[in-house]
């Protein structure tokens, strides 16, 4: 081991050449920092660990495109083969680390082509999450998975299972109405699948989304043929041998409504996969809590992704532009560089066609304003009192651009301007307005 390791974020001490990076998890997050270490002129031993095999690959696609053209992992893989071999990464695929020994700095593996140990001067955990299970609606005990006819999407595996229940199916019900039980029942109704989503919270969206957005998705999923339960539940699977027949379900309004049901898709969120850090007695809490710098408790332990979580923050932020910003701001640790800008969370959800772009963080008491885009464009601007925190925009890339711009300058419309129709988004002056941002 290399004694240059960076002891804190604050040290700004750079890697030095015979450092060793490990890091565990091969999805996107992982990826993303072996290549910032790379561009970031980290020049030591860098290995990549993978539960998976094969490359890391693009997962907004499972819940669309691999679902409805089938998966394509040439075409989903973040970067090929060749990339990693020119960048001198070591990857081992199908390959699970065990434990974590931090006083030796070092990690413990299970694979049929790995060491049974490895050493690091930096570990960086990028374990992502996993499918919150879904338990007997009867018993509420063990988790029910694909013996019992019940799917989740997740990983590429999750996507080939599902589309070839898809192909096979009549009847889907969706537990959950999140942007992956949506995205699902998109794409589900172009396979030709009457599809039914049961949400158990008063509406769908609720936890991420202002009821203007989950109204305009209400709609166009109705418009489809879907039919949505809110403020319902899941009380039995009834089955016709292994096979699910049917899904009884409780309605808001009370009485029982029996749903035809060939599968179920469990859409009802994540959670971190952080044991290998509770484990080892790093500070887990949703998630494994890091520093403004994605450094863990332990100077030489790192975590970035879906299963980091900001010491400050209550919430995980689960999607692609966090992940590569918390690559780079790792790896800026590491190398002692400049840290990127601050960035303003970003998403997007395809749907029938359509696309939803979000920008910055929406909160339950938040209040809105809702405009007209055009003739099929919606935007909706959640504002914290007078501060503006976030922008959904469907079918409006022009408001999308405008409003996360808006929010990285801190320099926004008040929302009176906004909803006033007749105004042009590209009409508003910052100069001409100034003081009315916070």
């Amino acid at each position: 081991m290399n004694a240059t390791t960076a002891s804190s974020a604050g040290s700004r001490q750079a890697l030095g050449p015979d450092a060793e990076v490990v890091v565990v998890g091969g999805g996107h997050a992982g990826a993303a920092v072996v290549a910032q270490l790379r561009s970031q002129g980290f020049a030591g031993e860098l290995v990549l660990i993978s539960a998976e095999n094969g490359l890391p690959y693009h997962r907004p696609p499972l819940s669309k495109k691999a679902l409805l053209e089938g998966a394509d992992m040439a075409s989903m893989s973040l970067r090929p083969e060749s990339w990693y071999v020119t960048h001198r990464v070591t990857r081992h695929v199908c390959a699970t680390v065990t434990g974590i020994d931090r006083a030796a700095r070092r990690v413990h593996l299970q694979s049929a082509s790995a060491p049974e140990s490895m050493t690091y001067d930096a570990l960086i955990l990028a374990t992502g999450s996993a499918p919150r299970a879904w338990t007997d609606p009867v018993t509420g005990g063990d988790a029910l998975g694909l013996a019992d006819g019940v799917h989740v999407l997740r990983d590429f595996d999750d996507a080939v299972a599902l589309r070839a229940a898809l192909l096979a199916c009549g009847h889907l019900v969706i537990v959950g109405g999140g942007y992956i039980g949506l995205e699902v029942a998109a794409t589900a109704r172009a396979l030709g699948c009457e599809v039914c989503i049961v949400e158990l919270a008063p509406r769908i969206l609720q936890r991420v989304a202002p009821e203007a957005t989950a109204r305009l998705l209400r709609q166009l999923h109705q418009s489809h043929g879907v039919q949505i339960f809110e403020g319902a539940q899941v009380v039995v699977l009834q089955r016709e041998g292994k096979r699910i027949s049917s899904v009884r379900i409780q309605t808001a309004e009370g009485p029982l409504r029996e749903l035809q049901a060939d599968l179920l898709l469990a859409g009802i969120g994540a959670v971190p996969r952080d044991a290998l850090a509770k484990a080892c007695g790093l500070e887990v809490g949703n998630g494994i809590v890091v520093n403004a710098h994605g450094q863990t408790e332990d100077p030489a332990i790192w975590a970035l992704g879906d299963v980091a979580r900001h010491r400050d923050q209550s919430i995980r932020i689960e999607s692609v532009g966090n992940a590569n910003h918390q690559a780079a701001l790792v790896a800026a640790a590491l190398m002692a560089r400049p840290e990127p800008l601050p960035l303003v969370p970003w998403f997007w959800s395809d749907q029938y066609g359509g696309r939803l772009q979000i920008a910055g963080l929406w909160q339950p008491a938040d209040r809105w304003v809702e405009r007209q885009e055009g003739a099929q464009g919606r935007s909706i601007w959640s504002y914290q009192g007078p501060r503006l925190v976030a922008v959904d925009a469907w079918q409006a890339p022009g408001a999308y651009v405008l409003g996360k711009k808006w929010l990285e300058t801190g320099q926004y419309p008040p929302s009176e301007w906004l909803a006033n129709q007749d105004h042009n988004l590209k009409d508003w002056v910052p100069q001409a307005l100034s003081g009315v941002a916070s």
